[in-house]
């Protein structure tokens, strides 16, 4: 049975929240800000990775190939990067269960980071502007 402890210790060593902010043509600013949380494996810790899907109850499990790199095995995401989840499971079970290594910094930014983003302060320059800064001190 895995518990929100174990998860919490998973993530703290192979977990990602990250923030990519990549070019769009549509947009006012021309960037598109997707705060996104990932766990990648290689394919045969798959199960640790539906274990964990179904704890949380969000996201979504993708797999990848690298054709490009010859020794390279298949891999596994975990990708949570809808806002909804984002905000309403993924945030709160980690303000229930607390990170306990540096992941928390990054965790707290991406958390500011969202709030930003569901008041739609992405749509501004000077709020993608401080989102950029932002961004830039987590994951050292």
């Amino acid at each position: 049975m895995i518990t929100p402890d174990y998860i919490v210790g998973f993530v703290d060593g192979e977990g990602c929240f990250c923030v990519p902010i990549s070019v769009h043509k549509t947009l006012a600013w021309r960037r598109e800000v997707r705060p996104t949380f990932e766990i990648e494996l290689r394919e045969d810790d798959l199960p640790i990775l539906r274990h964990i899907h179904r704890h949380l109850g969000c996201g979504k499990i993708y797999h990848l190939t690298y054709h490009r790199y010859a020794k390279w095995k298949p891999h596994v995401k975990f990708k949570v990067s809808k806002m909804s989840e984002l905000q309403s499971i993924l945030i709160p079970f980690f303000d229930r269960h607390p990170l306990q290594a540096k992941k928390r910094k990054s965790f707290k930014i991406f958390k500011r980071i969202v709030k930003m983003v569901a008041k739609k302060k992405h749509l501004t320059k000077s709020g993608l502007e401080r989102i950029t800064r932002l961004r830039n001190q987590m994951n050292p």
